[in-house]
């Protein structure tokens, strides 16, 4: 029986197994893997190319928050970056994108095994 959606996302932040909620997913930064959990044996890995929808996430996120702070920045007068060059503004920019993907790339990741495993449940044994 798959846990509730609100439980399976928050073990999904939590960054554990989405079969027994112990085992860690990643084993080192930004994005190492685990092949398999440590503790019950699940493979994180079901497919080539499986966490590309991991990807496709970290991507949403970071543009949904870059979006918003670019409006922001918009929205409030007197802000800094009018006395920064055009280079330099983007360079910034860029820096925060780079940032905000290694920020969520984790998450996403967690996130999407997550709700694969919510929406089509395997078991350890399972090997594809």
């Amino acid at each position: 029986m798959r846990p509730p959606l609100l439980r399976a996302i928050g073990y999904a932040l939590r960054q554990r197994c989405p079969n027994c909620h112990q085992g860690p997913i990643f084993r080192g930064w930004p994005n190492r893997v685990y092949p398999r959990c440590p503790h019950c044996g699940l493979s994180y890995f079901r497919e080539p190319g499986y966490y590309i929808g991991g990807m496709i996430l970290t991507y949403i996120f970071a543009v949904m928050v870059l979006i918003a702070v670019y409006l922001a920045t918009l929205l409030l007068p007197g802000m800094p970056h009018t006395s920064l060059s055009e280079n330099e503004t983007f360079a910034l920019w860029i820096l925060f994108t780079v940032l905000l993907s290694f920020l969520f790339v984790r998450p996403a990741y967690s996130l999407w095994l997550a709700l694969d495993f919510w929406i089509e449940p395997w078991t350890p044994e399972e090997t594809k």
